[in-house]
């Protein structure tokens, strides 16, 4: 009867282990994680192709007015190269100021037009991404999602697990 006891021990012992490694592995069988990559769903949307072109629109309109005025202040440098020697000392020094403001002008403006760029690129853009987290949030609660998470904070996720699709469709659906 001793002996019994000390075989049937390691057994129960043997289960109760098995049952605890066990246990884990069927709960997470449960857990439904998605991955969506959110770049690509601001951009591939409907709306958000839109706000690419403006913002396409916008920046060629900014880079024209750039080429404009950088293609003045070569003008007016080749102008004052040309000319330097043939001028009174104070035509010169006038027309080295106003090179020396039309240059500051050029390189304000350019300084300028890459912030409208990025205002325009954050007008354009923050409502999607605003109205996105609520489509997700809502494919979340729908498909019993214990998780979703972007695609770049994942070191590794099955295609399957991957929605991205699945909220531009929703989005659009949405927010046509």
């Amino acid at each position: 009867m001793l002996q019994s006891k000390h075989i049937k021990l390691p057994i129960l012992l043997a289960v109760l282990l098995a049952a605890f490694w066990l246990a884990p592995a069927a709960a997470q069988a449960q857990i439904k994680i998605g991955v969506i990559n959110m770049e690509q769903s601001v951009n591939d949307c409907k709306q958000g192709k839109r706000s690419q072109a403006e913002l396409r629109r916008k920046a060629a309109k900014l880079e024209d007015e750039l080429k404009q005025l950088t293609e003045d202040v070569q003008k007016l440098r080749k102008d004052l190269e040309n000319t330097a020697m043939l001028l009174k000392p104070e035509a010169k020094l006038a027309k080295e100021r106003e090179f020396e403001r039309k240059a500051r002008r050029l390189n304000d403006r350019r300084r300028d037009a890459q912030q409208e760029i990025r205002e325009a690129q954050r007008d354009g853009f923050a409502p999607i991404l605003r109205r996105m987290q609520g489509v997700i949030k809502a494919i979340g609660a729908k498909g019993g999602y214990a998780l979703i998470t972007e695609s770049r904070s994942a070191l590794y996720y099955p295609q399957s697990a991957d929605i991205t699709s699945e909220v531009i469709a929703a989005y659009d659906k949405k927010y046509p």
